[in-house]
């Protein structure tokens, strides 16, 4: 009896002593915290008592040994008790690493992530992945990924990439990010991280991509090539386990094989929209683009934003003329670049489009041998309008705010299939065109195309419909 209460007693005081040591270890951190004081490439600790230079190193570096190091920076000879209040400084390289994670804000189609037993499973928009990851973007599918210093990571389809590394620097919050690509490719808008000494890097097999600050792309060919293309800042290019390193500027790019860096090139201008429809009874979209010289393809992303961080459909091709599956009539966003002969892509340009309907599906129903108008563009001045046209002649163009066309905003005269418009105000829209014939004849009215005016842009409202006989006077 008197053994268990001993027992008893002297457990209670050994709790009691853990929770006195639990107290002290908290009340130790806090104070820590309010005796530091962070800059942009280092922290500066204000010394408490009982503080040597191992004892400081050990709390708020990566190593004990750093406190040689330390001494160096802060004129101190001895690894001793230093006076209580005293400054030192602790550069941004000696400071201890902590996790970091990455959060997905745009994703579509089929899009994976590796979990801790190596199975992967479906990431959705707000999943937040964390180093060690490795993702997976199927055929037409496409993910956006944002990190805590507001750096962003784009993978388009078919690529397979990990975050070899996914970590901060303590106290200052450098980043510290290296994504290594299997398969495909990753573009990279970068926060700058001079000031604060971070370091973001994408590497394949062959190659190193390291920056500082800027927009890149880095894509790996099947047969292991890298392709490097720089939009912005400046990228540290090397050859993995290879000598010599080479400096892309912006415009610039590179191609990485097993025989190391080659030419820097400058990258080609990106190609301009001519025309976007959708083909007759199709869900697939014809994008015209001005051809480019050098170019050996083109490539096309189609997203609903304006940042093209939504990105919903690509296609590449060898000529000017690109077409994109499973797409709907409505407003997008159409991003054009194009690819030279080494496979690099150049410059790209995102502009607003309106996919109507290619016009044999309005002319159906009627016998105006007109298709109704579609937006073949819009400015902050004016909206131009088109349509097809089996016969010549004079041309009449309607728009309208009801259906009924009783209330009209513009009632034009055009010379040829085409007209240009003063930009109407907010709201929705009903737009027609009718033919006269040279020797008079008045022809019936097209099918009916509504739209839809906003202040930044000019889209398409559902499928033309075939005038009825209440609106054709």
């Amino acid at each position: 009896m008197r053994v268990t209460m001993i027992r008893r007693m002297r457990c209670g005081l050994l709790a009691a002593v853990m929770a006195v040591l639990a107290a002290q270890s908290c009340a130790l951190a806090a104070d820590q915290a309010v005796n530091i004081t962070v800059a942009a490439d280092s922290i500066t600790y204000r010394t408490q008592p009982g503080d040597t230079l191992s004892s400081i190193a050990n709390q708020l570096t990566s190593a004990t040994s750093n406190w040689a190091q330390l001494g160096k920076l802060n004129g101190i000879t001895r690894n001793t008790s230093i006076p209580v209040g005293t400054a030192i400084r602790i550069p941004v390289p000696l400071l201890a690493d902590v996790p970091s994670q990455a959060q997905v804000i745009a994703l579509f189609g089929t899009v994976s992530a590796s979990a801790a037993d190596g199975n992967f499973s479906p990431l959705k928009n707000g999943s937040v992945v964390t180093e060690g990851s490795e993702l997976r973007t199927a055929a037409n599918s496409f993910l956006t990924l944002a990190l805590p210093d507001g750096s962003r990571v784009s993978i388009p389809s078919n690529s397979q990439v990990k975050f070899t590394k996914l970590r901060m620097t303590r106290y200052t919050k450098s980043p510290r990010t290296e994504i290594t690509i299997v398969s495909g490719k990753v573009e990279a808008q970068v926060s700058p991280i001079e000031q604060n000494l971070g370091r973001f890097e994408i590497k394949s097999t062959l190659a190193t991509a390291g920056v500082r600050g800027t927009q890149f792309r880095v894509g790996v060919a099947p047969d292991g090539v890298t392709h490097t293309e720089l939009l912005a800042g400046v990228v540290e290019l090397s050859r993995n386990g290879g000598a010599g390193r080479s400096t892309l500027h912006k415009g610039e790019g590179a191609l990485v094989s097993r025989s190391g860096v080659g030419a820097i090139v400058p990258l080609l201008a990106a190609p301009e929209l001519d025309q976007a429809t959708l083909l007759a009874g199709k869900n697939t979209a014809q994008f015209n683009l001005a051809a480019i010289n050098g170019a050996a393809a083109y490539h096309v992303q189609v997203a609903t934003d304006a940042e093209g961080k939504n990105t919903i459909a690509e296609a590449r091709a060898s000529t000017p003329r690109v077409l994109v599956d499973g797409m709907a009539p409505g407003g997008y966003f159409v991003q054009t670049s194009a690819i030279d002969a080494q496979g690099l892509e150049g410059y790209a340009q995102r502009v607003p489009v309106a996919l109507v309907r290619a016009p044999v599906s309005a002319t159906a129903g009627n016998t105006s041998g007109l298709s109704a108008p579609w937006i073949d563009g819009s400015d902050s001045r004016q909206l131009r309008l088109k349509w097809r046209s089996t016969q010549t002649g004079e041309y009449q163009v309607q728009v309208a705010h009801d259906i009924d066309f009783s209330w009209l905003q513009f009632n034009a005269s055009a010379q040829h299939p085409e007209v240009s418009l003063p930009r109407p105000p907010f709201g929705t829209y009903f737009i027609r065109v009718r033919r006269i014939s040279p020797e008079g004849m008045v022809g019936p009215y097209s099918a009916v195309q509504s739209i839809i005016v906003t202040d930044q842009w000019i889209i398409p409202d559902g499928e033309p419909r075939v005038a009825s006989s209440s609106n054709q006077r």
